[in-house]
């Protein structure tokens, strides 16, 4: 990403729950680059305590967190997460 001139990276929407319980989802989903730093974890979910343990996980491997309030997609709708948390 930086040899394209990026100043900031992120991850594509990550499911909180899967990421919290599955070490597989997050070995396939999770392994950022060194130099994709400064690196913001794009979570989704609805319940807190998931939330937060999936952050956990990368807590020492980013440098921000963030819930993302703002997808529409239907998926989001029948997971109540993203827009559908407003």
């Amino acid at each position: 990403a930086r040899r394209h001139g990026a100043q900031l990276c992120y991850t594509p929407m990550l499911h909180a729950a899967n990421f919290a319980s599955d070490e597989v989802y997050r070995q396939d989903n999770f392994d950022p680059h060194p130099s994709d730093r400064p690196l913001v974890v794009q979570f989704c979910g609805d319940v807190p305590a998931t939330l937060l343990a999936a952050a956990r996980h990368v807590e020492a491997r980013c440098d921000a967190v963030e819930i993302n309030c703002g997808c529409p997609q239907g998926i989001a709708r029948r997971g109540h997460y993203g827009a559908f948390l407003l």
